[in-house]
């Protein structure tokens, strides 16, 4: 398998478990086979698409292309969730702040 198809396939088992839901529940929510999503996360069949996309809106994830150049702004949305307190990398000593 290939491995962004892996990286994909474990973000929707930890949503899964993140929601508790087991695999018999998302199989039943989704109507694909509860062994099928087994073997998906396990990463050995690959995702039809439209099975990916019903996993992934049945985890309330909405999956979307991004452009190669907004990749990294989209990535460090992720880091830091609305309402996460941002740490500064540096802080001025009472010294600096005089100047």
């Amino acid at each position: 398998m290939n491995y962004s198809v892996q990286v994909f396939a474990d973000q929707l088992r930890a949503a899964r478990k993140k929601k508790g839901l087991s695999q018999r529940a998302l199989s039943a929510k989704i109507g694909i086979a509860q062994s099928h999503i087994s073997k998906l996360e396990q990463g050995l069949i690959d995702f039809q698409l439209s099975t990916f996309i019903e996993m992934a809106r049945a985890l309330d994830l909405e999956p979307v292309l991004v452009s190669r150049e907004h990749l990294t702004a989209v990535e460090a949305i992720q880091k830091f969730p609305r309402g996460t307190k941002q740490i500064p990398a540096y802080q001025l000593d009472e010294e600096d702040e005089d100047d």
